[in-house]
């Protein structure tokens, strides 16, 4: 008997197929996730943000270590929003923010990505 894949596998092999920019490495990911490794300080704008996400979800976010080649859901979301935000896409950007967030959530998290998107901007 062969063992079937999970659901979640199956969904990440469908949509990775259909999107491959999912499978692509990204920098900006590589970036927050070092941050968090080196707790960079609150006074640094990917920590800051990283913190305001963390506080609006009452959880610690669920990101891999730098290099690896995997993506949580939080990571996808976190790069789908910076990619909204950079495209100035508006309707995608209020979706995925709303999706997950309060009102008031939305609007702190909102205040620091756009800390974070220049800061990131300036660097990569």
């Amino acid at each position: 008997m062969t063992a079937r894949p999970t659901m979640n596998a199956a969904a990440g092999e469908h949509w990775s197929h259909r999107f491959p920019q999912l499978r692509e490495a990204d920098p900006r990911l590589d970036v927050l996730r070092a941050v968090r490794e080196m707790e960079a300080g609150e006074n640094h704008p990917l920590e800051r943000f990283l913190a305001t996400v963390e506080g609006a979800f009452a959880r610690p976010l669920d990101l891999c270590p730098p290099g690896d080649a995997a993506r949580t859901f939080d990571e996808r979301w976190l790069l789908a929003l910076l990619q909204a935000l950079s495209e100035v896409d508006l309707g995608r950007y209020q979706f995925l923010l709303r999706s997950r967030l309060k009102a008031g959530d939305a609007a702190r998290v909102h205040f620091a990505l756009t800390q974070a998107q220049v800061w990131l901007d300036a660097r990569l």
